[in-house]
């Protein structure tokens, strides 16, 4: 009876010793499920943070291409035909600026339509699902407006630049209306992309590089750094820049650019005194003979605009001035996405 009482309590104990230890192992298993979700959410999390700024910077080139194209057109219609009421059939009107602005804006339209409708760059852009959906309707019904913009700039230069005008007056002041229609309708859908951009601008996060042992992630994310100091100091400038007028006060612009050449030339001097391993030397440099390039392109046009802009007595020199440091400030847009991409490709293979 005892030996039957010894072997039941024996049994029982090494069933509760390995159930407890198979519980344990199925808690393991759990725990490590739960953490590799966790990882895969964080990874995505990441990834889609950098989508996000991608999709962002890409569309303030957009934006700012289609802005200096929309606004370019008016002002030239303004300033080569003169007010309706003057007009008569021995009026002497020669649209050369309003032709060739017409010309660009159905150029930058043609390209923007088939990137976005055609498989083009626009189309493969990825973001977080409501900014991607907002941006997006905003970006198309501007391009539907500016479609129509550049109808009637197109009708309503040919007016003029063919002479119809001196056989026929009738369609001075309709096209007149047109115009100013077109223009107030396009303004305020620009100003609502402009808007959805800053609503949706990505949160920067700064990481402390110091903090970072890995040597590659370390360097890596000095230049994450470097680049978003940079962009941060030329989108305050270009906040102040855009829409300047012709004999306006430049004070605040001329400021704020002269703080980016600052901030620009100590992020430079800190990536490139930086330390890098083989396998981040490339980040080095691409950022000097790629970005750096573009960045000084922008400061001497934006050099050339501010020496020469408030003493230019004709509005169209103005104006090439002007629209030299939107180009080159896209310019270095385009080439900071590029490097941006390339380096959080990098931080994703050394995860």
């Amino acid at each position: 009876m005892f030996e039957k009482k010894f072997i039941l309590i024996l049994f029982v104990s090494l069933f509760i010793l390995t159930g407890c230890s198979f519980v344990n192992k199925i808690k393991e298993k759990l725990n490590n499920r739960s953490e590799k979700k966790t990882d895969s959410w964080e990874e995505a999390k990441e990834m889609s943070t950098g989508d996000d700024m991608g999709f962002y910077n890409k569309y303030i080139v957009v934006m700012n291409k289609l802005q200096d194209n929309g606004e370019k057109v008016y002002k030239d219609y303004l300033s080569d035909i003169p007010d309706p009421e003057s007009i008569t059939k021995n009026s002497l009107i020669i649209p050369v600026s309003f032709q060739i602005s017409v010309g660009s804006l159905e150029r930058v339209v043609k390209e923007y339509r088939r990137s976005y409708y055609d498989g083009g760059e626009l189309s493969k852009l990825n973001a977080s699902t409501e900014m991607k959906q907002e941006i997006e309707s905003s970006f198309k019904t501007l391009l539907s407006t500016m479609e129509e913009y550049y109808a009637v700039s197109l009708k309503v230069s040919d007016y003029y630049f063919k002479m119809d005008y001196k056989a026929d007056l009738s369609n001075v002041k309709p096209y007149d209306e047109e115009m100013k229609n077109i223009y107030d309708k396009y303004k305020p859908e620009m100003n609502k992309l402009s808007a959805d951009l800053k609503k949706f601008k990505p949160k920067r996060v700064f990481r402390d590089p110091e903090s970072i042992s890995n040597p590659d992630e370390r360097s890596s994310t000095v230049m994450l750094n470097a680049y978003e100091n940079i962009l941060d100091a030329a989108e305050e400038f270009y906040e102040s820049y855009n829409g300047l007028e012709y004999k306006g006060d430049l004070a605040e612009a001329q400021k704020t650019f002269e703080d980016f050449k600052i901030k620009f030339n100590e992020n430079k001097r800190n990536a490139l005194n930086s330390e890098f391993t083989e396998r981040t030397k490339y980040m080095k440099y691409s950022f000097e003979d790629y970005f750096v390039k573009t960045a000084e392109d922008f400061m001497d046009a934006g050099n050339r605009f501010f020496e020469n802009a408030p003493s230019t007595n004709t509005e169209n020199v103005y104006r090439t001035l002007y629209n030299d440091v939107i180009d080159d400030y896209n310019g270095m847009i385009v080439s900071y996405n590029s490097s941006i991409n390339s380096i959080n490709m990098t931080l994703k293979m050394l995860k």
